[in-house]
């Protein structure tokens, strides 16, 4: 049964939810940010952790396409740089570093890459101002090249 103020104004809430709305965003607003910056800072680890994984492999892979150790290495570190460039620059700073002592037939040539993303832009949020990626890659040479 109606009260009889409900009568007149059907649409009408009771006095003690006046304001409740504001309240609650009050509330939410604090856990939204955060779960939207925690969203953000995962996918910068991703991106980044995505990108040392991919230089990795292309500077192993353009190393273990050249004739000599000499040309590996300049050819890996080249390729790094480029597979950075072209994906983004989720690292701030980039070291290459190519393996080729078995540069032989049937060897094997060895990138590994380290990325520092810069993160100082979600550090007051909890994230670390930097943070440090490896990865590595190994190529084989093939057993019927012609090698010099």
């Amino acid at each position: 049964m109606n009260r009889p103020d409900q009568a007149h104004h059907p649409g009408r809430r009771d006095r003690g939810e006046d304001g409740s709305m504001a309240i609650e965003l009050v509330l939410l607003a604090p856990v939204l940010v955060a779960c939207i910056v925690v969203i953000a800072g995962g996918a910068r680890y991703v991106e980044a952790r995505g990108q040392t994984d991919s230089a990795a492999f292309a500077a192993a892979r353009a190393a273990s396409l050249t004739s000599n150790q000499e040309a590996a290495v300049a050819a890996g570190r080249s390729a790094a740089a480029r597979s950075l460039a072209e994906r983004g620059r989720a690292c701030s700073t980039l070291e290459v570093h190519i393996d080729a002592h078995d540069f032989r037939r049937g060897g094997n040539i060895r990138a590994s890459v380290t990325c520092i993303a810069d993160l100082s832009d979600l550090a007051g949020f909890g994230f670390p101002g930097h943070k440090t990626f490896t990865s590595t890659a190994t190529v084989p040479l093939e057993q019927h090249r012609d090698l010099p």
